[in-house]
Parts: C-alpha cells; structure tokens; sequence
C-alpha cells in the first residue's frame, strides 16, 4: 500500500519538474497517492470507521473504493470536458479563418 502510494507521489513530482505534467495533474495524482499512504500509515483506520459506524468492514472497504473511483472519475471527466470545448473554439476559429483567407483570395482574383 504504501509503495503504490509513494510510488504516484514520486511519479506526480518527477513529472511536474521535467514539465510533461500539468499542475493540475500532478496534483491529481498526489490526491490518488494520498488515501494509500493513510492507510499504510494507519493500516486499522478501515477497522476503526467500521467500529464507529456500526457498518460492516467489506461495505466500508467498498464504499471507500467507489468513492475514490467516482471522484477520480469526476475529475477526468471534467478535464475531458474542458479539453472538449477548447478543442470546439479551435475548429470553429480555423473553419472563420479558413472562411476569410478563402473570401481574401476571390477579391484578390476579382480585382
């Protein structure tokens, strides 16, 4: 637990500095490394909420696990999304410049 959590860490860090990693991923990252390194530090935390909660350790286990998977899947999809509508205004702002540079050289062989 604790090396695969070390292990996103290092990775997000080494990433960010030889810059082939946004901030914003990296940080992503130190936040997917962050729940094992608790665990692997306070390996009965798990048995701990359970007692509190007066909930079963497996459900604890499997409602930990969705909510990591749902938050991570959250936010890439709202990375998707954003790289989605730049990539929209993109091809629309070609498809004008395409458009004007297209109009530019009719006038010019009208003239």
């Amino acid at each position: 637990m604790a090396a695969f959590g070390l292990t996103l860490l290092v990775l997000a860090v080494i990433r960010l500095r030889r810059y082939r990693l946004k901030e914003r991923y990296a940080l992503l990252l130190v936040l997917l490394g962050i729940p094992f390194m608790m665990l692997a530090v306070w390996p009965g935390a798990v048995g701990w909420l359970s007692q509190t909660l007066s909930i079963d350790h497996g459900t604890i286990l499997l409602m930990g696990i969705s909510a990591f998977l749902f938050l991570t899947i959250f936010e890439l999809l709202s990375i998707v999304s954003q790289q989605d509508a730049k990539i929209t205004t993109l091809a629309q702002m070609v498809g004008i410049l395409e458009q004007k540079q297209k109009e530019r050289g009719e006038s010019e062989k009208s003239q």
